[in-house]
C-alpha cells in the first residue's frame, strides 16, 4: 500500500524540477557553469529511491536471473566512463541513468497500470498547464510557493528566455515549471497520448491541447499532427525521421531562413568531429559538451552556445558510441514481440519525430520520467 502511495507522489511531481545543484570542477566548461553538467539532487529522486528500496527483493531477484545482461551493461558503463572525455561527469550521468533504470524496472515488475497513476498525473498535468497560462498572461513567473515546486524567476526583459513574434507581438513561451516551453511540450504530448488511449474525460484532453498550444513548439506540433491526424504506419514516421536526423550533420544548412531551423543546424557540424573522436565508445555519457569546447572557436565559447545538439539521435551516437547504440539493437531485438504492441510503437514516433529537432528526452529528468512511466504502462 505504502509503494502505491509513494508511487503517486512521485507521479504528481513530476514535473517539479526543484533540485540542489552542485557545482564540481567537471561542470564547467571553457570555465562557464553549465546547468547540464552540474551533479543535481532532485525533489523527486528522494521518493524514487524510497519507492526502489520498498521493491528491492523482486529488483534483486530479477537482477540475478539476468546475471549476462547486467555484467555486460555495467562493463560497457565502466569503458563509456573511463575512456570518456569526462569520466567524472559521466559516472553523475550513468549514476542518474541506473537510478532511472531501476525506477522503470520496478514499474514492469510491479505491473504498474493506468489506473494507478492516472489521478495524480492528470491532476499535476492540469496545475502546470494552469500555471503556463497565467504565465503567458503575465509574461512572468508567479513565484512565491511555486519556487518550491522548481518555477524558475522571470520577466518578460530575462534574457535567454524562448520567445516568439506573432501579429507583430514579442513576447515570452512560458515554461512553466520547466527549463523550456520545448521541454514541457514534449512532457504535454506523453500526457495526452495517454489520457487519448485511455478514453480519458474530454475537458481533460483539450485542456492539455491547449497546454499544448501555448507552447508553441514546432517539433510537438508536428508529432501531434502526423500522431494523431494522420492514419500512418508506425515504421513509416520511425525511418523516416531517424533517417532525417542521421544525415543532418551532413546536410547543408537548409531552409536558413527559418530561425528554428538554422538553430538546431548549428551544432551539427562540430557533433560530426565529435564522434569521429571516438566512434565505438563514445566521448561519455553527458559529454558532449566538454567535447563541444574542443571543436568551437573562441568566440562561440558563450553559455548560450554551449549545449547539447538538438537532434537526439546525433546525440546519443555522440556520448555512446556505436558499441552503446548496438547494446540498445540488441535489447529491442530481444523484446521486439513487445516492443511492436502498436501503442509502444505509437509512442516510439512521438520520441523519434520530436527528436529530430530537440535533445529533451536525453538530457531532462521531467521528460526522461515521463517517457519511462508511459512505457511501463504500455509495454
Amino acid at each position: 500500500m505504502f509503494s502505491i502511495i509513494l508511487l503517486q507522489l512521485i507521479v504528481f511531481f513530476l514535473p517539479s524540477q526543484l533540485g540542489l545543484h552542485f557545482w564540481p570542477e567537471f561542470s564547467r566548461a571553457a570555465g562557464i557553469k553549465i546547468d547540464y553538467l552540474s551533479p543535481t539532487l532532485y525533489f523527486t529522486d528522494l521518493p524514487l529511491i524510497a519507492f526502489i528500496a520498498l521493491n528491492l527483493k523482486i529488483i534483486i531477484t530479477w537482477l540475478k536471473n539476468h546475471k549476462f545482461k547486467v555484467g555486460s551493461f555495467l562493463v560497457y558503463v565502466f569503458l563509456n566512463s573511463f575512456y570518456g572525455v569526462s569520466p567524472p561527469n559521466s559516472v553523475f550521468w550513468w549514476g542518474r541513468v541506473l537510478l532511472y533504470l531501476l525506477f522503470f524496472l520496478t514499474l514492469r515488475l510491479r505491473k504498474v497500470t493506468w489506473s494507478q497513476v492516472r489521478q495524480p498525473l492528470i491532476i499535476s498535468t492540469l496545475l502546470v498547464v494552469s500555471l503556463e497560462m497565467f504565465q503567458l498572461f503575465r509574461q512572468s513567473s508567479l513565484g512565491g510557493l511555486l519556487y518550491w515546486l522548481g518555477e524558475r524567476a522571470f520577466t518578460s526583459s530575462t534574457s535567454g528566455l524562448a520567445r516568439l513574434s506573432l501579429g507583430g507581438l514579442d513576447f515570452v513561451r512560458p515554461p512553466s515549471l520547466f527549463s523550456h516551453p520545448n521541454s514541457l511540450a514534449g512532457y504535454l504530448l506523453i500526457v495526452y497520448y495517454l489520457l487519448h488511449l485511455h478514453r480519458s474525460a474530454l475537458w481533460h484532453r483539450l485542456f492539455v491541447f491547449l497546454g499544448l498550444l501555448l507552447t508553441f513548439s514546432k517539433g510537438a506540433l508536428l508529432a501531434f499532427l502526423l500522431v494523431f491526424t494522420f492514419p500512418l504506419n508506425s515504421f513509416f514516421p520511425i525511418v523516416s525521421f531517424l533517417t532525417f536526423s542521421l544525415l543532418q550533420p551532413v546536410l547543408p544548412n537548409l531552409l536558413p531562413s527559418l530561425q528554428f531551423v538554422s538553430d538546431r543546424f548549428f551544432l551539427l557540424v562540430p557533433s560530426r568531429y565529435i564522434i569521429f573522436q571516438s566512434p565505438l565508445l563514445g566521448v561519455g555519457l553527458g559529454n558532449f559538451i566538454p567535447s563541444l569546447v574542443r571543436f568551437l572557436p573562441g568566440s562561440f565559447l558563450l553559455s548560450e552556445k554551449l549545449q547539447p545538439v538538438h537532434n537526439l539521435p546525433v546525440l546519443l551516437v555522440s556520448e555512446i558510441g556505436f558499441v552503446g547504440l548496438a547494446l540498445i539493437v540488441l535489447l529491442l531485438h530481444q523484446n521486439y514481440r513487445k516492443i511492436l504492441n502498436p501503442q509502444f510503437l505509437t509512442l516510439v514516433v512521438i520520441v523519434i519525430i520530436t527528436g529530430s529537432f530537440d535533445h529533451y528526452w536525453w538530457t531532462l529528468p521531467q521528460n526522461k520520467l515521463i517517457l519511462l512511466l508511459a512505457g511501463a504502462i504500455l509495454l
